[in-house]
Parts: C-alpha cells; structure tokens; sequence
C-alpha cells in the first residue's frame, strides 16, 4: 500500500474507505456516511500499542499526551492496513476505517466495518 492515508483530527468521528477503481486497483477516499448507508463490524481495535521508550519529556503530562497520540496513530495504521488486506480478499466491496470518539458507554477506537449496498 503506497498510499498517504491521512490521520483523523481525533475530535470527532473520521471515516475512510476503500473500494476499487475503474483499473482494479484499490482507491481510500474520506467516507461521508449517508443515512442509509448499513455498515456491517468487521473489527474494533483499541487505542493502545504506540511506542515512545527510551524518551525524555518535561513533563508527566507531555508524556501522557505523546503517549496517547503515539497509541492513535498506531491503532490508525493497523485499521488502515487490516481493512486494506480485507479488500484485497473481496476486492468487490467496500471497507471503512473510522475513528469513534469515546463517550461515556465506550472507550474510543478505531473500527472496521464493510459497506453493505442498500
């Protein structure tokens, strides 16, 4: 995969989707979900797995803050990577990767979905 995929913001919800180009080849978009738009759960990946040893910071609550970017970005990758292994299995549908704020019900994560035609 050879393609800049952007990161979310990680304010909101943020959702990219994989489909397939008129060559074949795999195309990621920003996913604008549409009311009647079904996605069915593919997985769920938590945010936690980013790397920072071995570094200095000035503070415990820079550190925290590094740490938790370090861990989105991460998660954000592997969404990316495992939905794009998915499409490359059923080239004839449609992932989404998306980013899912946490609230007071669930953590936030990052998910893969399929887009199922409606």
């Amino acid at each position: 995969m050879k393609v800049k995929i952007p990161f979310p913001d990680w304010t909101g919800p943020f959702y990219m989707k994989v489909s397939r180009k008129g060559d074949g080849k795999a195309e990621w978009t920003v996913y604008e979900p549409a009311p009647h738009d079904l996605l069915s759960s593919r997985a769920t990946l938590d945010i936690a797995g980013g790397s920072c040893l071995f570094e200095r910071f000035e503070s415990e609550e820079e550190a925290r803050r590094v740490r938790l970017e370090r861990d989105r970005q991460t998660a954000w990758r592997n969404g990316v990577r495992f939905a794009d292994m998915l499409w490359k299995t059923a080239p004839f549908h449609e992932y989404v990767v998306y980013f899912r704020p946490g609230n007071e019900y669930s953590p936030e994560a990052v998910c893969i979905a399929r887009r199922l035609w409606t």
